[in-house]
C-alpha cells in the first residue's frame, strides 16, 4: 500500500533538503590541477603539495597551516585576513590559498582570466586585391 503524504507534508520535506544540502562540507583536496615547477623534482613537488594542502586546511578554518612551507608563509594570502569573510564557499577558499602557496613554492598552478581576440587585421592603405570586386547585384554583365 502506497503511503500517502499530506500536501502541506511536501513543502516542509522539500525545506528540511534545502537546510540540509546548505550545510557545507569540509573540502578533502584541491579541485585544480597543479604541476611542477620547471626547477622542481618529483619529490618537492610531492612535499609542497602536502604543505599546501594543510596551509589551505588552515586557511578555512581546518587543521593547522603550521605544517605549510616558509614560502607559503611569505606568501600574499598569508597576510591577509580570514578568507571564510570574503563570501566564498569553503572549496573556492580552499583552492584560492592552496593555488597561493603552490604558486609561492614555485610551481605551475590554473590562471584565471577572459581571454582577448586580437583586434581585425585591418589591410594596409595601398593594398590592391588581385581581382576585382564582384559586380553588384542586377548589374549587366
Amino acid at each position: 500500500m502506497p503511503i500517502l503524504m499530506k500536501p502541506r507534508s511536501v513543502p516542509l520535506l522539500m525545506a528540511a533538503a534545502l537546510i540540509a544540502g546548505a550545510c557545507a562540507a569540509v573540502p578533502s583536496g584541491p579541485s585544480v590541477v597543479a604541476l611542477p615547477g620547471s626547477q622542481k623534482t618529483l619529490d618537492q613537488f610531492l612535499g609542497d603539495d602536502h604543505n599546501c594542502r594543510q596551509f589551505a586546511q588552515g586557511r578555512i578554518g581546518g587543521a593547522s597551516s603550521q605544517g605549510a612551507s616558509n614560502a607559503a608563509a611569505s606568501s600574499p594570502a598569508a597576510g591577509a585576513g580570514n578568507v571564510s569573510d570574503s563570501g566564498y564557499g569553503a572549496q573556492d577558499q580552499y583552492d584560492a590559498a592552496y593555488i597561493q602557496c603552490m604558486y609561492a613554492s614555485g610551481h605551475r598552478v590554473p590562471v584565471y582570466g577572459q581571454m582577448l581576440a586580437a583586434p581585425p587585421v585591418t589591410p594596409p592603405a595601398n593594398y590592391k586585391p588581385n581581382s576585382p570586386p564582384p559586380a553588384p547585384p542586377g548589374a549587366a554583365h
